[in-house]
């Protein structure tokens, strides 16, 4: 299989990486290595097609933007608050780090003619640069790669961002649909394998995310790009989406947060939120039993009389029984997805969830560690709840048919279309793409069986609004919730909100700026924080004194109504 040459490509080009960072002039010859104009770039681009799917399943699973979706919650250590003040990780340093080995492929891709992975280093620049202003706002763009004429580059205007990066996507498509020689560079293409068509219709699709990702702030030019990409070729089934499966041989080419820790944490700590179990069980939805584990010990409530002795709390037989006349008593409430918020906001009270298969941790739900939330009567972050569900086991393994690194799906592209057709973009018909989208999911996940039964529910009938859309796009996204976060950003759906305990009453809008710029290029860092548009939620929680907030607005955001 072409993934299994991944590792190999990658260690390879993980040295000419290190060496790309670095003044060229400054470097000692080797006279038996190989230099850096005569490096093979099918390596570094291999090298940051594995960074980007790393990123990606992390920061869409694991880490900060699975919790702000709610899709998933950590049990430990304060994840579940939207505590992130840009003090922990940020993906700042990998994406310029991509770049610049970008950089240096296409150099060497141009003095080779290699139209492919020129195109192929196109997409990739745009992607990263895309998550940049995406994440950040203004961002070093036109003079970020030439340290030499510009050791401190301005922070170029998102605007000039957004559309600088739609045109290298057409161009990259433009080079694929016309002159690419076929079969070049697939020994290292680890995305499509050499697969002309499908990079340019992933040129293509990722076109039409960029220009729908301006269908707030700017709609009339959002408009004529959609339509005008609606026409040119993208992908038409998910046998063509770009979803990589992990190889499993080591913890960097694993499933992320399986047991690299050397113990089962690592897996434990995350667990589905309850916003998204709520929702699947509400709609009958069969992927939360590929999604979720039932809970190891569900809790009933029982009269007294119904339980042995009376007693007001006993396990028997796998099951944990709560006396009823004790829930006074103890401020004991059984959790409803509908009133759990502000029951939880009393921290004097204490929500049982009596679900009997799927229980999901709730965003935000207590003033200390969420490990004990629902009675858990070990509150050791090392030791599993008993009482809300683990994931499914397939997520604790390294790597599985469904374990992949969805960069873009069948199935996004289908909402994409959807969406774009319920505002009147174009001719596509809106009901048949929102049923196309969910058909997607249901395939990629191995349950398509199951569909014709899941759309005949009444609920889930396409009922022509935007808000059906964007919900059923937010399930779909589970594993890769970046995407699903964009979505909420510009669009304000799916209606998502931090729980009672979060440190802000609003989902942050941006990440802030990395330490390392902000140190050794200060004034052109702050005259980017200049821009954006602090908030009251700014004022209340500020990340520092500059205004550089996850609550600041960025230009994307700015004169617009959504999210918030």
């Amino acid at each position: 299989m072409k993934y299994l040459k991944q590792i190999v490509l990658g260690a390879m080009a993980a040295v000419m990486v290190l060496s790309s960072c670095e003044d060229i002039t400054d470097i000692n010859e080797n006279p038996n290595g190989v230099g850096l104009n005569e490096g093979d770039p099918n390596f570094l681009v291999t090298n940051v097609m594995v960074s980007l799917l790393r990123n990606t399943t992390e920061d869409g699973y694991s880490q900060y933007l699975g919790a702000w979706m709610q899709h998933t919650q950590k049990q430990g250590w304060g994840d579940h608050k939207y505590e992130w003040d840009g003090s922990g990780d940020t993906d700042w340093p990998d994406f310029y780090d991509n770049l610049r080995t970008l950089q240096l492929a296409e150099d060497l891709a141009t003095e080779q003619s290699n139209n492919f992975l020129i195109g192929v280093v196109k997409v990739l620049q745009a992607y990263n640069y895309g998550l940049l202003v995406d994440y950040y706002g203004d961002v070093p763009f036109s003079q970020s790669l030439n340290p030499i004429e510009y050791p401190t580059p301005v922070y170029d205007s998102s605007e000039d961002i957004y559309k600088g990066i739609i045109e290298m996507f057409q161009e990259a498509a433009a080079i694929f649909g016309t002159n690419p020689p076929a079969g070049v560079g697939v020994t290292s293409d680890i995305f499509f394998n050499g697969d002309v068509e499908r990079w340019e219709k992933f040129a293509n699709a990722m076109t039409l995310r960029y220009y729908m990702r301006l269908s707030e702030k700017d709609p009339s030019f959002a408009q004529s790009g959609v339509e005008a990409t609606l026409s040119k070729p993208m992908f038409e089934s998910v046998d063509e989406e770009l979803s990589i499966p992990f190889l499993g041989n080591n913890d960097d080419d694993s499933w992320p947060n399986f047991f690299q820790e050397g113990n089962s944490s690592g897996f434990t700590r995350i667990r589905p939120c309850a916003t998204l179990v709520d929702l699947l069980k509400e709609w009958n939805d069969p992927r939360q039993d590929i999604w979720f584990a039932p809970v190891a010990i569900p809790i009933q409530v029982q009269p007294s009389d119904e339980i042995p002795n009376n007693v007001r709390d006993t396990i028997l037989s796998g099951i944990r029984y709560i006396n009823q006349d004790s829930l006074a008593n103890n401020n004991y409430f059984i959790y409803d997805p509908d009133t759990w918020f502000d029951i939880a906001a009393d921290g004097n009270n204490v929500l049982i969830d009596t679900s009997s298969v799927y229980v999901g941790l709730p965003v935000s739900v207590l003033n200390a560690d969420p490990v004990a939330y629902n009675l858990n009567p070990n509150t050791d972050r090392e030791v599993s709840s008993v009482h809300t569900s683990e994931l499914n086991v397939q997520f604790r393994e390294r790597s599985g048919d469904y374990l992949k690194s969805r960069m873009f799906s069948y199935s996004e592209l289908s909402f994409l279309k959807a969406e774009a057709a319920q505002r009147g973009w174009g001719s596509g018909d809106a009901g048949a793409l929102y049923e196309e989208g969910i058909r997607a999911s249901f395939e990629a996940w191995g349950i398509d069986d199951q569909y014709d039964d899941y759309i005949a529910q009444p609920e889930i009938a396409y009922d022509g609004t935007l808000e059906q859309i964007m919900w059923q796009k937010w399930i779909a996204s589970f594993t890769a919730a970046s995407e699903a976060y964009l979505d909420w950003r510009r669009t304000g759906l799916p209606d998502l909100a931090p729980g009672p305990w979060a440190v802000s009453s609003v989902i942050p809008v941006r990440f802030v700026y990395d330490d390392s710029d902000k140190n050794s290029n200060g004034a052109n860092w702050l005259d980017a924080v200049g821009r954006l548009e602090t908030t009251g939620f700014t004022e209340s929680n500020p990340s520092n004194d500059s205004g550089d907030s996850q609550w600041s607005k960025p230009w994307i955001l700015q004169g617009v109504t959504e999210p918030w």
